[in-house]
């Protein structure tokens, strides 16, 4: 529950307030890393892809719509990387990693994807009450992609099976 941001992340901010993501991915961690971790590394996608998730939202509703797609779209571009070198692996992938830059595409940018994409499948009602109720249900407490998967089943009364097995 420790961050040290260095000039590269608050110096940007000065000239443009929108360049805020460093605190905004850090703050999340509050929640999705801190209060809720992932039970082992196979499970990471949990703490890194919902916090930059969590960092384009926070966007949407502070900086409109377009800051939100400019999330995805830098999200979208990590990844097409590891897709470009013919490393494209589920979010609990638990082997090696052919560099840390292809791990981040996946787990961080893939992970946001797929939240984006969860989001759509469920709706919006449905997916924020869902997140709150996991983050809640969850609180203190170890997890693993499983008990993600049934928070966001339980609230959207929906077999998200097809879009787990897909991504995840």
């Amino acid at each position: 529950s420790f961050a040290v941001f260095g000039n590269d992340v608050i110096d940007p901010i000065l000239s443009n307030p929108q360049k805020d993501w460093g605190i905004v991915h850090e703050l999340s961690h509050q929640w999705w890393e801190n209060l809720i971790t992932c039970k082992d590394w196979t499970h990471f996608w949990l703490n890194e892809g919902i916090t930059v998730f969590m960092t384009a939202a926070y966007k949407q509703k502070r900086w409109g719509e377009a800051a939100y797609q400019r999330e995805l779209e830098l999200a979208q571009n990590r990844y097409q990387k590891a897709i470009d070198s013919g490393f494209d692996v589920p979010l609990t992938y638990s082997g090696e990693y052919p560099s840390l830059k292809i791990k981040r595409a996946i787990v961080y940018s893939k992970g946001a994807l797929f939240m984006n994409a969860l989001r759509k499948e469920m709706g919006e009602l449905p997916f924020w009450k869902g997140l709150r109720e996991y983050t809640i249900s969850f609180s203190g407490r170890l997890v693993e992609s499983r008990d993600f998967q049934t928070s966001m089943e339980r609230t959207s009364q929906k077999n998200l099976s097809a879009i787990f097995k897909k991504w995840v």
